[in-house]
C-alpha cells in the first residue's frame, strides 16, 4: 500500500530539505553500524508528505529490501494505535466510564488489591501495578497468564504516581474485550484500522504477508529469528493480542492514524473518534506534578517522551522496545514516524544506548528542520 498523503517539497510545508537529508544520513549510518537491519521512516506536515524512504533488508542477507510499506512489530505503539484509541470509541458509545472500577468488569474475581483503581488509572499508568512482571515463565495458556496478571499486587496507591506499566494495559486491553464484546483485536479493527483503511494493520498477521516483514529476534522466551510472531513475550502469551504489545503496522497505515489525530479524529471524509477524545490522546490527563501523560501518548513532561528539544510544548509520542516510533506535534502540524527493527541484530547491540540516541538525534535534527 502507498501513502495516501500526497507528497510535496519540503519547502512548501515549512520543512528543510537538507535537515531532512541529514536525518536520513543518520539512519544510513545506523544501518552500517549494524544497529538494525531495516528502517523505514516518514515526515509530514500540513497533511503532505515532505520526506520517507526504505533503508536496509527485512533481514539478515537474503531477505527482502525494505520498502515504505514493510510490516513492522510495532510493540508498544500497540498503546496508543489499538488499546487507547478502542478504548475511546468505547468511552464515546457509553459502553466504557473512565472513571469506572475496573473490579466492574470482572465481577467473578475477588480482586480486593485493584479497589480504587479505574479505567482512567490504567489508560494514565497511575494504576499503581508495576511496571513489569514475567507473566509468561509460570504460566501456560492464556488463561494462567491472565491468573498471574490479576494476582499481581500494586505497588503504590491508585492516582498516587506515574509508572509507565506494560501490565496495566494489558489489564486496560481485557477491560476492552469485556465492555465490547470481542477479542481486542476485533475491537481495534472494527472501530479504526477499518474504517481508515489501515489494511496491513492488526495482530497476528497472516503468513502470506510474511515476504513482507521485518525480523526481529532475541527474545527472552524464544530462540531463533520471528517473522510476524510478537517480540514481547508477555504479549505472546497472550496469543499474540494484547493492550500492552502484539500490533503490526507500515508506515503508510500509521500515517493515516496520525494525519486523523491531527484531523481531530477523522480522514478522508470518515470519523473514528470525537474531538474531545483526541484531546485525552494528546494532552496531559494527570497532574504535571505527578508526570506527563496522555491516554496512550507520552507528553511534556515526561521522560520517556524522547521529542527533539525544538518541538513544541504540546508533542505527544511513544516508542516501541522493538525499534519503532511515532511522534505527533499538533502545534506544528506534523508527525514522525520511524520504524526499525533493531531486535533482530545481537542482544548486547539492542540494548546498547547507541540506537536510543540515534533515534533521539534523528527527531531533533526533523524538528530543526521546521522554518
Amino acid at each position: 500500500m502507498e501513502v495516501r498523503l500526497s507528497h510535496t517539497d519540503p519547502a512548501e510545508v515549512g520543512l528543510d530539505a537538507k535537515r531532512l537529508a541529514e536525518a536520513e544520513e543518520l539512519l544510513v549510518s545506523g544501518l552500517e553500524a549494524g544497529e538494525y537491519t531495516a528502517a523505514v521512516y516518514l515526515v509530514a506536515r500540513h497533511g503532505k508528505v515532505a520526506a520517507s524512504g526504505a533503508l536496509g533488508r527485512l533481514g539478515r542477507e537474503g531477505t527482502p529490501p525494505a520498502a515504505i510499506d514493510s510490516i513492522f512489530d510495532v510493540a508498544s505503539i500497540t498503546k496508543p494505535v489499538a488499546t487507547a484509541s478502542s478504548l475511546l470509541a468505547l468511552v464515546e458509545r457509553g459502553e466504557i466510564q473512565l472513571d469506572q472500577p475496573i473490579r466492574d468488569f470482572f465481577p467473578e474475581r475477588r480482586l480486593p488489591h485493584l479497589s480504587g483503581v479505574t479505567v482512567s488509572h490504567l489508560a494514565a499508568h497511575t494504576s499503581g501495578l508495576p511496571a513489569w512482571r514475567d507473566l509468561y515463565s509460570a504460566a501456560h495458556s492464556h488463561e494462567e497468564t491472565i491468573e498471574q496478571l490479576f494476582q499481581t499486587p500494586l505497588e503504590t496507591l491508585p492516582g498516587e504516581k506515574h509508572v509507565y506499566s506494560c501490565l496495566g494495559y494489558i489489564m486496560l486491553g481485557l477491560v476492552i474485550e469485556r465492555a465490547s464484546g470481542m477479542s481486542l483485536a476485533e475491537s481495534a479493527a472494527e472501530t479504526v484500522f477499518e474504517p481508515l483503511g489501515m489494511a496491513d494493520t492488526g495482530f497476528n498477521p497472516p503468513q502470506e504477508k510474511s515476504h513482507r516483514i521485518a525480523r526481529t529476534a532475541n527474545c527472552t522466551y524464544r530462540k531463533g529469528v520471528l517473522i510476524g510472531e510478537v517480540h514481547d513475550a508477555n504479549a505472546f502469551a497472550m496469543g499474540g493480542i494484547s493492550g500492552n504489545a502484539g500490533l503490526f503496522s507500515t508506515a503508510p497505515d500509521l500515517a493515516a492514524f496520525a494525519q486523523t489525530m491531527l484531523n481531530g479524529g477523522e480522514f478522508e471524509g470518515t470519523r473514528i473518534l470525537g474531538a474531545r477524545s483526541v484531546e485525552m490522546m494528546l494532552a496531559n490527563q494527570i497532574a504535571p506534578s505527578v508526570g506527563g501523560q496522555a491516554y496512550g501518548f507520552f507528553v511534556r513532561p515526561n521522560g520517556m517522551l524522547w521529542y527533539g528539544d525544538s518541538f513544541s510544548n504540546r508533542v505527544a509520542g511513544h516508542t516501541g522496545y522493538t525499534g519503532t516510533s511515532l511522534l505527533l506535534d499538533p502545534e506544528y502540524d506534523m508527525f514522525v514516524i520511524l520504524l526499525t527493527n533493531r531486535v533482530c541484530q545481537s542482544a548486547a547491540a539492542e540494548d546498547a544506548p547507541d540506537f536510543l540516541n540515534r533515534r533521539r538525534l534523528f527527531h531533533e535534527i526533523i524538528a530543526a528542520a521546521v522554518r
